[in-house]
């Protein structure tokens, strides 16, 4: 096998070199999630470990005495195992059962106080006459104690105030549980099995006229099998660090940074046609650059956990934290390589008029054609096809001198990253083997790639880029008799080689640091668990506020520090600050109020309600013992699981529950009457049976993608229910109100489910919240975030004491800010985009959602991001003597057309917000303003000029040529790109919320021309 195959752990025999034909043809049938998984050696000693955690959780309820001691709930390791299966580091791994056992334990305690309190309200006197009349009935009796048990749960021991007591306790438990699911996600196992223990003990505590604190034992015993089983496999079957995970991660990321660096060679091999909107290339440029950020974003949410665990190995918790800021840096660059795509893609979508002395300038056009431009606009574009036709520079002509010239440097980006990921996967592969040969021969990779990258791009600064030149020589010796010589392609060849420019630096950075690292780091130690004080700071992080995941907040990101400066900004229209005690009271009421209309409110009000309206027949006395012998409690589990905050995500629920509901039922009986026949069951018969169930199942849990794991973990929900249920039936004696086995337990299951359905349903319509509105509200919000990157670069550009650096300890804190908020404004998106397509599960019940329109929204803000990321990068780079030179002649920057864009980012944010239409007369194409700004400095500056024309033009000409300029017309690009998305973001929004026309005799001249 080749050293990358054996760098990831994967063999080289494929199923299509030992099959031939017929098996190429089977394996490509396959999702890639099912292959990659299927070929990968580590996919495999995952899948074996879970596999046989939970097939023991299975085999320790078997026997006679093991079954009596785990009680009537021992399918409850069985459940669990395919819950929370092992497959995840053993550090995350103890703080998710942490978490489990938390929550259950929580449940148990507000069970105890709500029983304690409950014989503390019971009527003493009633409950004396009860005991007395029972005894007297069970005089005589061979077993008292059966009759006994069997009037408890008829109910006939029921008291009024005391199953008051418990509703409240339990309405209070749920109200709080529910909030941890809506409010801090990280914690929903915690919340899940807080709820399911309090479910149980309020339905049978109030049956009990005595202290029966341990209803709960058979559940927490069966539950600490499974956490004693999974953590001897977790730590003795395949074992994995928190820290081999995470730079495992970190190695994939670096991967996936070289694929989108070698996917630029079919970029320029493409013609404009390949990369049009939809196109194969571009929807795998679009998630290539979307598995980054989700990539990173995992990355960011586990490296918590670093320093919490024993690890053994070269690098410690720290060292691997500190190499996230480069890896920030190379992520946020490379994301704008799409801007060049979309150039390609869109011949005419820049206009080059923002560049300084605009009477040289070529314009460049719209992304979606000049139909809404201005004559004018229109003019200049035919203009400029037709130079650039003469002259043979137009983009097609020019993308083979870009692919030379830009050869050698992307050849050393890509070679720089394969160095770095192999001495990553080196450093976390060969962690017992004594000697460095191997980690030093990497290191030693890594600094001549390093120093092979600094070559090609000095290389590039010298030479390289005069290439870019060549094909305009005949156009620069013809400026001075051209009114607009045509530079529109010179300017995307310098788009395409400062954005390399700018990610090679940053590989720069990645590669020193990590080699930095790995030349402090020569031996292998043992590192000691530090920072326990991070596990509250993880839990405190939400990752979207309450406000900002309906929308409501308009902010970007919620805690840094420019965040919490614009917000301070903010006023209360309708009053002033509260200046006294009765006024901050009165204001936190309202405060409470409006917090009551949120969906997150809403949703624990239901919550509380279809609990509590579920609970009730289980403490009624005629239907008490119906729940008991039924299983009810199920179907008020049920209910609480499906309910969610949004009726689009609660129908997709439904689909998912119902389906893997009853493919688990089947699959279930298959595997019971396989086993067991039509008895009780036979131990070896079902051990063997489900040994070979349970091995597709567990690899449908570990590596099914997200949208599926609903569905799968209902699958293997009742599966573990209807098998457990029928062997503990069949074979625990003492068995009160027994549901039978197979079939009998399958069906019951099924309308539990369905009774849980239904009553969460009901619970959704009274009111309904739509999952569409919070995805106008979400657009609304990140419009309302890609407007400060932009107020904010702005700043930075007009900024007279910016100076550039890419040195991580020197560099301006703009940049730390800069980076950190686009890389939350891009994850926002992301989470955009699945809301949106989530959001289609309401149904068009009204009328047609406007799917396609909203899903273009979201991939134009992607595009506008992109754009300013190339900004931002740019600026990074931008000579500060040149910056503050071309202040004056660079339109983008006049104060007028900041102002126009701010104020389209504004209208078209509160028109999404308030679902308001916008107005006509307030549509300005951004281009055509652009071009009136331009036109207006120029007049004055013509009026104020002394020298000749001639001498200006020379100097922009020879401006051009300079190295320094390549990043300054980078930047202007990137505005003007900005700009184009955000002409197309007012046009799909005035097509969803409406426009109101201008009427009058003179509106066509004034508005469309």
């Amino acid at each position: 096998m080749d050293d990358s195959e054996k760098q990831n752990g994967r063999t080289t025999t494929h199923p299509e070199t030992a099959t031939g034909p017929a098996g190429r043809t089977f394996w490509n049938k396959l999702p890639p999630w099912v292959t990659s998984n299927l070929r990968s050696r580590k996919s495999w000693k995952m899948l074996v470990r879970c596999w046989a955690a939970s097939w023991v959780c299975l085999v320790i309820m078997l026997p006679n005495k093991s079954l009596a001691t785990l009680g009537n709930t021992a399918f409850f390791a069985l459940l669990v195992s395919v819950m929370v299966p092992p497959n995840m580091p053993v550090q995350i791994f103890i703080f998710t059962l942490s978490t489990l056992v938390a929550g259950l334990l929580l449940g148990w305690g507000i069970g105890c106080a709500a029983m304690r309190g409950a014989l503390a309200a019971r009527n003493q006197l009633l409950l004396k006459e009860s005991l007395q009349k029972e005894a007297e009935s069970a005089a005589g009796l061979a077993n008292p104690d059966a009759l006994f048990r069997a009037d408890i749960f008829q109910g006939k021991f029921l008291d009024t105030r005391s199953t008051i007591v418990f509703g409240c306790f339990f309405g209070l438990a749920i109200s709080f549980f529910g909030l941890i699911r809506a409010y801090v996600p990280k914690l929903m196992i915690m919340s899940v099995f807080g709820t399911i223990a309090v479910d149980i003990f309020c339905s049978f505590g109030p049956l009990f006229p005595f202290a029966q604190y341990t209803i709960l034992n058979s559940l927490l015993t069966s539950v600490a099998c499974y956490i004693a089983i999974a953590l001897i496999f977790i730590i003795c079957v395949f074992p994995e660090t928190m820290n081999h995970s995470y730079l495992d991660s970190t190695s994939e990321l670096i991967g996936k940074f070289k694929g989108l660096i070698d996917m630029q060679k079919d970029v320029l091999a493409s013609s404009p046609q390949d990369l049009s909107p939809g196109s194969p290339l571009v929807m795998r440029i679009q998630g290539a650059r979307a598995a980054v950020i989700q990539h990173l974003h995992r990355l960011t949410a586990q490296k918590g956990f670093l320093n919490l665990e024993l690890s053994w190995g070269r690098w410690n918790g720290d060292d691997i934290i500190e190499l996230m800021d480069p890896l920030f840096i190379v992520a946020s660059r490379i994301s704008a390589l799409n801007s060049f795509a979309k150039l390609l893609g869109h011949p005419l979508s820049m206009n080059t008029d923002g560049l300084p002395h605009t009477d040289t300038d070529s314009s460049t056009g719209t992304a979606s054609g000049s139909a809404g431009d201005t004559l004018l606009l229109r003019q200049f574009r035919e203009h400029s096809h037709t130079a650039e036709a003469e002259f043979s520079v137009r983009i097609v002509d020019v993308l083979p001198v870009i692919e030379e010239a830009t050869l050698e440097l992307r050849e050393a980006c890509s070679a720089a990253l394969a160095a770095t990921q192999a001495l990553v996967v080196c450093v976390n592969t060969k962690r017992y083997k004594r000697g460095g040969t191997e980690a030093e021969q990497h290191l030693q990779d890594v600094e001549e790639a390093s120093a092979n990258l600094r070559h090609a791009m000095e290389a590039f600064k010298q030479e390289k880029r005069l290439l870019l030149l060549e094909p305009f020589q005949s156009v620069f010796a013809a400026a001075d008799t051209m009114k607009m010589p045509p530079m529109r392609s010179l300017y995307a060849a310098y788009v395409f080689a400062a954005n390399l420019m700018t990610i090679g630096s940053g590989i720069l950075v990645l590669s020193d640091a990590i080699s930095t690292t790995a030349r402090r780091r020569t031996h292998t130690r043992l590192w000691l668990p530090k920072g326990l004080r991070a596990i509250g700071k993880l839990l405190r992080s939400r990752g979207q506020s309450g406000d900002r995941a309906v929308g409501e907040e308009t902010m970007p990101e919620e805690g840094g520090e420019s965040e919490r400066e614009e917000q301070s900004y903010k006023r209360d229209p309708d009053s002033r600050p509260p200046t006294n005690v009765m006024q901050r009271l009165a204001s936190f009421v309202h405060k409470a109020l409006l917090w009551c209309r949120t969906p997150e409110a809403l949703f624990t009000f239901k919550y509380v309600i279809v609990s509590i309206a579920l609970w009730i027949p289980s403490v009624v006395r005629t239907s008490a013992h119906f729940v008991y012998a039924e299983r009810g409690v199920w179907a008020l589990i049920m209910a609480q699981t499906t309910l969610n905050i949004y009726a689009s995500d609660q129908i997709f629920n439904y689909v998912m529950r119902i389906g893997g509901t009853f493919v688990g039922a089947v699959v279930s009986m298959l595997c019971w009457y396989i086993g067991a026949g039509h008895g009780t069951g036979n131990p070896y018969g079902l051990a063997t049976i489900t040994a070979v169930i349970l091995l597709p199942l567990m690899f449908l849990r570990i590596f099914a993608p997200p949208e599926y794991l609903i569905g799968i973990l209902l699958s293997g929900a009742t599966f573990a229910l209807i098998v457990g249920y029928s062997w503990i039936d069949g074979n625990l004696p003492g068995i009160f109100g027994s549901v039978g086995f197979g079939w009998s337990v399958a069906w019951r299951r099924w309308v539990l489910v369905m009774i849980g359905c239904a009553a969460s349903f009901i619970m959704m319509l009274l009111p309904a919240t739509s999952g569409r509105k919070a995805v106008r509200l979400r657009n609304a919000t990140t419009i309302a975030g890609l407007s400060y990157l932009y107020s904010h670069l702005m700043s930075i550009w007009l900024d007279k004491e910016l100076s550039p650096s890419d040195d991580p300890k020197n560099k301006p804190q703009w940049i730390v800010h800069f980076r950190e908020r686009s890389i939350g404004v891009a994850e926002q998106i992301q989470d955009l985009k699945v809301r949106t397509v989530m959001s289609k599960w309401e149904g068009s019940i009204r009328g047609t959602w406007a799917f396609e329109e909203y899903n273009n929204l979201a991939t134009v803000q992607s595009d506008i991001l992109a754009s300013l990321t190339l900004l931002g990068g740019s600026l990074i780079q931008l000579d500060p003597e040149l910056r503050v030179a071309f202040h004056p002649h660079t339109s983008v920057l006049n104060p007028h057309f900041i102002s126009d864009v701010i104020s389209i980012f504004f209208l078209v944010s509160q028109s999404l917000r308030t679902g308001e239409p916008l107005h006509q007369a307030q549509y300005q194409n951004l281009s055509d303003r652009l071009h009136y700004h331009g036109e207006m400095a120029n007049s004055a500056s013509k009026g104020s000029t002394t020298g000749p024309r001639s001498l200006a033009r020379q100097e922009h000409l020879r401006s051009i040529t300079s190295y320094e300029y390549m990043f300054y017309a980078t930047a202007v690009v990137a505005v003007l790109q900005m700009a184009q998305g955000l002409n197309e973001l007012r046009k799909i929004t005035a097509e969803l919320c409406g426009e109101v026309p201008l009427h009058g005799p003179t509106t066509t001249i004034l508005i469309c021309n």
